[in-house]
């Protein structure tokens, strides 16, 4: 993932520009890691975007069994 990928998807995911700013220069100190960068997030009071966590998601979410006609 390019820096700018990891930027694009910050901004649409409505980080704030400083938040993004300094995220991108850890990124380019130490490389990009998923899990790293998600960890920033939550420092900073956003969602996860980089990694899911399986266990937290619920099959019904996912999946809609139900057909519309």
């Amino acid at each position: 993932m390019t820096i700018a990928d990891i930027e694009f998807e910050m901004n649409i995911n409505d980080v704030m520009e400083k938040d993004i700013s300094e995220i991108i220069e850890i990124c380019k100190k130490s490389g990009f890691n998923a899990e790293s960068i998600d960890e920033e997030l939550q420092k900073r009071g956003y969602a996860k975007i980089f990694t899911i966590d399986y266990d937290d998601v619920n099959d019904d979410d996912v999946y809609d069994d139900e057909w519309e006609d």
